[in-house]
């Protein structure tokens, strides 16, 4: 299953712990006709923060506060659109992904996509030089996105469906994409392990670390992971990404099956609080997932066909939605259209949501499945793999 490691295309913020805040200044030296905007986007705190500016005597700054980097996205607007409307275009925008921080982060460009240049950003240099290394695979794999876009078909190679009815050829074609998107992601790892072994003083090693690791690793896949983490330089790993990863790992391992799953308390669609435990003496199972996530929605058909196939026999599903404020019609809309009947809860702060943090969830969508006991018996589960669980689990009582 396919899984959204970030929450959207433009915002893709890790969850930090609190640090204090300093300044930023962000420096964009670049051609443009008068009127031209530049904005910033970035989320912090469960907050999307949207800045912009003007350029004056050929530089566009914006300045702000960081407590640590933040994945975040310059936009260029030409036209006066606005950044609301340049997002919903798909194809075409001027725009860069790059690491916001405290200090001073100077870039040169003609474009933003095409040639932009860091000064002043370790960070952002080490990032573009991974970039660099990656190019020939992710401009294929742009190539791939399009021809998905192009062909309507919903972007999940491992369900073969689509906006409008299947034919033979969709599905050879399908077929051939996946096996080309699996071998560009096998050609990837070489790349990303050789940059983390190369580059133990590196914030961006820290980054890739956590693209190697397993998303949901086993008990002994938790002490390699931690094993390759002590190659990282003291300096990487106590900075505030590397302390929240390493805490990440060691809740794993403390959230393994046969474990008791930690309580929590989160409001429902209509602002009604609802704890785990109110479902206690039922399996439980808890769904992490949002209504941008394109993966979940692929999987709600089948989880709802278990759903009301077990339904009756002791068993129901807790909705933990990782949608924002802005977000909440849209999380609504994605309940009503994909026939979600369990309760759902939210505290609408994304990637911030305190329970995806209480069950470290690194990657959605997640399961978690508990017993009547409040004990877990399994997590990382597809819905193909509950129905046997509960089949075979329940058939025994």
């Amino acid at each position: 299953m396919k899984q959204f490691l970030l929450a959207a295309a433009l915002l893709l913020p890790f969850t930090l712990q609190a640090q204090s805040q300093k300044p930023f200044s962000i420096n964009v030296k670049m051609d443009a006709p008068p009127g031209t905007k530049i904005y910033l986007a970035y989320q912090t705190d469960g907050k999307k923060i949207i800045d912009s500016a003007l350029q004056k005597q050929g530089v566009f700054n914006i300045k702000g506060t960081a407590s640590q980097p933040l994945n975040a996205t310059l936009v260029v607007d030409k036209d006066g659109l606005g950044i609301q409307k340049i997002l919903k275009i798909k194809d075409g925008i001027d725009a860069l992904r790059f690491y916001l921080h405290p200090g001073n982060i100077n870039i040169k460009t003609s474009e933003l996509l095409a040639n932009a240049t860091f000064t002043g950003s370790t960070i952002n240099a080490d990032n573009e030089r991974l970039k660099a290394m990656l190019k020939p695979i992710t401009d294929r794999q742009l190539e791939i996105s399009k021809q998905l876009r192009a062909g309507d078909y919903i972007v999940d190679l491992n369900n073969t469906t689509a906006n409008r009815p299947m034919t033979a050829a969709d599905l050879i074609k399908l077929k051939q994409i996946k096996h080309e998107s699996d071998s560009l992601k096998a050609a990837t790892n070489p790349i990303l392990k050789k940059f983390f072994q190369g580059n133990p003083n590196s914030y961006i090693a820290l980054v890739v670390f956590r693209q190697i690791t397993p998303t949901h690793p086993d008990v002994n896949e938790v002490k390699q992971a931690l094993t390759l983490f002590k190659r990282l330089s003291p300096a990487v790993r106590n900075t505030a990404a590397g302390v929240e990863y390493y805490k990440s790992l060691m809740d794993i391992k403390n959230l393994a099956a046969g474990t008791k799953a930690p309580d929590f308390t989160q409001n429902d669609t209509l602002d009604r609080p609802v704890s785990l435990a109110s479902f206690k003496g039922k399996y439980v199972l808890i769904d992490f997932w949002a209504s941008w996530c394109s993966p979940c929605r692929a999987e709600n058909p089948a989880l709802v066909k278990v759903y009301n196939d077990f339904k009756d026999k002791n068993f129901t599903i807790l909705g933990v939605s990782l949608d924002d404020k802005d977000g909440k019609a849209a999380w609504l809309k994605a309940i009503r259209m994909d026939g979600l009947g369990w309760t759902q809860v939210s505290d609408l702060r994304h990637w911030d949501n305190q329970v995806a943090k209480l069950y470290s969830i690194r990657a959605i969508p997640e399961k978690i499945l508990i017993d009547p006991s409040g004990i877990i018996v399994s997590r990382g589960m597809n819905a193909d793999q509950l129905r046997a669980t509960l089949e075979k689990t329940l058939a025994a009582k």
